[in-house]
């Protein structure tokens, strides 16, 4: 995600998406975020889903 020279203010500022969101995102602690902050980044950023998700299976 930072490879493209954004800073989180300015992913902010471009998806409005709250600030302590995104740090959550960056930090690992927040991963139950919504497919339109999902669709938001990836626009901001462009780049693909897979660029900012990873599947997990959980074993149950």
């Amino acid at each position: 995600m930072w490879d493209k020279n954004i800073s989180a203010v300015d992913i902010q500022r471009e998806t409005g998406i709250h600030a302590t969101t995104i740090s959550k995102i960056i930090n690992g602690k927040h991963t139950n975020f919504g497919l339109d902050t999902v669709d938001k980044l990836c626009t901001v950023l462009d780049c693909k889903i897979q660029d900012l998700l990873k599947f997990e299976r959980v074993n149950k």
